[in-house]
């Protein structure tokens, strides 16, 4: 009787628990629902984020320990709502909570979610490792995981990631498109908002790519494609107002361009708040009126965009507000307006855009010059010192861009490889699974084929390996062997030029003293004789050089890093040209310090300089002068070499900005070649003008050698 009693007890227990635990997961649906119908009706309201922000909170509290999924949902929809309202602390919090509940119970695909999120937001925060460290996840699981459903929301992140944080526009421009195109036929068969509104996110993100590219053509393709989901989200609307208005600004369309900005401020205005897009829109504006002279107008835009930055009183709305203020005062000619409020957007300017930075600094240049205000070589070198600085940057962003480029298209090989051996994994299966069915009526022989097929398969990939080695040691060959050639014709080639002037000097000499051994007095022998002596001397520098030369194809060869006198360096060179100066009546007028010094590969640099002066001289009209003139900023030394000809031809120029082409012995430009392919040993940076006014103007920045 006892036992009945106890065993009706626990049965009772175990009922009414059970009927505890449908109740609970019955009350967790109905709040991950109303999350989720949040979410899918979204329109950017300001209510629908504390709305959000609510419902989560009120499912989170009533999870237990291990409700992962649930939890993952709840702080999913808070981190949202706070992403919209601004609180990226707060929303950094939710998403990473989100990502670790995703992660113990093991939802990858649910993880990827909150992860693309914390990309954007480490950003903000100033937490760059962090980002790049969750893009890391991002692309591993993209890349081992095939079934992913949310691949297109993967890519959009990746895209945001590589345009906002790496500038690596190829690449984000290849993410949003591959984007878009996974993301349209789920947005066309979708019958929620989000889902609509997702993908009109995505081909904005192509469009402010080609944007920021200066092509606003191909912008306005993908933006046409946007306008069916406009009128369904306010904080959609106005982004891709903004974004129609500067592809019009681009195109000179004032009317469609106000068509839009009437657009976007009458949205604006039935929810007021911090739209930034409120100031840009009227700094557009404000730049075409510019362009038209209708200065009033551009003065109306501009105030009322000051007047919308001051709301906010972020930084980087103020000083574009101030920039434009100065371009509008320069059009009317006021430029100590003008500089008062580009010197008030210099801070900000410098901080948040580069790019606007430099434009800003040619700005002050100009109207210090034009108002005759003494700070003019001040901004003028800032100038120049930035924009050298954002010339190397964008050279090392495109080298990273190539190398991204090349890691994922290797990656993607990978992928393809491991692809085809899990099929063939899966083909061997079957194949096994068949056998088995047979295996007990011939063991023996099905034992013998299967051997024999292993050795095959074995033997066919042992010689599949040793075909591909034997093809990438070709390659390397044919690799080594064109260069070989290209140098052999660089190597002839600079000979014939190089070589061929001095020795000419030598043998037109010695060969008319021996002709006419009676036509020199004493006295023009000596002087002959000494210019023999110089014209043997430069053969033998040239020779050197070509040694030099010839050294830098290998791959053992590293720079040699010493202190150079500069002043001492262009003193020998005189020495060397002197024939060549007396012979055209040209003065070579040096203007060093002489203490001044730099640490370089003083051989590489005395070849650079020669070879200039040389180029100078070939292009001088005779009793002309060539002038060299050097300063040092921070660590780099400027040399300035300029003559009196008639400029450069641009064939000659060329070589600088094209690949190095076949050549001919009788073509000129061949030491520029040598000049060209040294100075990117040292990293000298060469800049060539001509006609400014007269004459070839030849900067060279030489940096030191760390």
């Amino acid at each position: 009787m006892q036992r009945t009693i106890i065993s009706f007890s626990l049965l009772l227990y175990s009922f009414f628990c059970a009927a505890q635990s449908k109740d609970h997961f019955a009350l967790l649906d109905k709040k991950k629902a109303e999350c989720e119908n949040i979410l899918a009706a979204f329109t950017g309201k300001p209510e629908t984020f504390d709305q959000l922000i609510k419902e989560g909170k009120e499912g989170l509290a009533i999870t237990n320990t291990g409700d992962h999924e649930y939890k993952f949902a709840f702080h999913q929809a808070i981190a949202t709502g706070y992403y919209y309202k601004q609180d990226f602390k707060s929303a950094k919090d939710n998403y990473e909570q989100a990502y670790n509940e995703a992660s113990k119970a093991n939802l990858v695909e649910k993880s990827t979610k909150p992860l693309g999120a914390l990309v954007s937001i480490y950003h903000y925060t100033g937490l760059q490792a962090k980002a790049d460290e969750a893009v890391k996840k991002l692309e591993q699981i993209t890349e081992t995981v095939d079934t992913l459903k949310n691949k297109s929301d993967i890519y959009y992140n990746l895209g945001l990631y590589y345009q906002q944080q790496k500038f690596y526009y190829n690449i984000a421009l290849n993410y949003f498109l591959k984007s878009a195109e996974l993301y349209k036929p789920v947005a066309d068969t979708a019958k929620t908002l989000k889902r609509k509104l997702d993908y009109g996110v995505r081909l904005m993100g192509v469009a402010e790519i080609y944007l920021f590219l200066k092509q606003p053509e191909k912008a306005l393709q993908y933006l046409e494609e946007v306008k069916p989901n406009l009128n369904l989200s306010i904080i959609f609307d106005i982004t891709a107002y903004g974004k129609f208005i500067r592809s019009y600004v681009l195109l000179n369309n004032q009317n469609e361009a106000l068509k839009y900005y009437n657009l976007l401020h009458q949205t604006a205005a039935k929810t007021p708040g911090k739209w930034s897009e409120l100031v840009s829109s009227n700094l557009e504006m404000a730049t075409l009126s510019l362009k038209t002279k209708d200065y009033q107008l551009a003065k109306s835009y501009i105030d009322k965009a000051d007047k919308q930055s001051k709301l906010d009183n972020k930084e980087i709305l103020t000083s574009a507000v101030n920039s434009s203020y100065g371009d509008y005062y320069k059009s009317l000619n006021d430029y100590g307006q003008a500089a008062k409020y580009y010197k008030i957007a210099e801070l900000g300017s410098a901080i948040y855009d580069k790019e606007r930075y430099a434009d800003l600094l040619r700005s002050l240049t100009s109207v210090a010059i034009l108002s005759n205000s003494g700070d003019a070589g001040i901004y003028f070198n800032k100038y120049i010192m930035l924009s050298d600085s954002l010339t190397q940057g964008k050279i090392a962003s495109n080298l990273a861009e190539m190398e991204a480029q090349y890691q994922n298209k290797n990656k993607q090989e990978k992928i393809n490889v491991l692809s085809a051996e899990s099929i063939i994994n899966n083909l061997e299966i079957k194949n096994a699974n068949r056998q088995r069915t047979f295996f007990i009526i011939a063991f023996i022989l099905l034992l013998g084929i299967i051997t024999s097929i292993i050795m095959m398969y074995r033997n066919k990939q042992k010689s599949g390996r040793l075909l591909q080695k034997k093809n990438e040691e070709m390659n390397v060959l044919n690799e080594n062997l064109e260069k070989a050639n290209i140098t052999k014709a660089k190597l002839f080639s600079i000979i014939s030029h190089d070589l061929r002037n001095p020795i000419s000097q030598v043998y037109e000499f010695l060969d008319l003293q021996k002709t006419n051994p009676d036509i020199f007095n004493e006295d023009e022998k000596r002087k002959y004789n000494e210019q023999i002596s110089v014209a043997a001397g430069v053969v033998l520098e040239t020779m050197e050089d070509l040694l030099i030369w010839s050294k830098t194809q290998m791959q053992q060869f590293t720079l040699t890093k010493e202190t150079v006198n500069a002043s001492q360096c262009v003193h020998q060179i005189d020495d060397l040209l002197h024939s060549q100066l007396e012979k055209k009546k040209i003065k070579l007028s040096e203007s060093i310090d002489p203490l001044m010094t730099m640490q370089t590969d003083k051989n590489i640099f005395t070849i650079i300089i020669r070879n200039l002066i040389q180029n100078a001289i070939t292009y001088s009209p005779e009793n002309s002068i060539i002038t060299i003139t050097a300063q040092q900023q921070n660590n780099s030394t400027q040399f300035l070499i300029a003559d009196e000809g008639a400029g450069m031809p641009e064939r000659i120029r060329r070589i600088f900005n094209e690949p190095y082409m076949a050549v001919n012995s009788n073509q000129s430009g061949l030491g520029l070649t040598i000049v060209k392919e040294m100075a990117e040993l040292i990293h000298a940076n060469i800049e060539i003008s001509s006609n400014n006014p007269v004459g070839t103007l030849i900067t060279i920045s030489v940096p030191d050698i760390s």
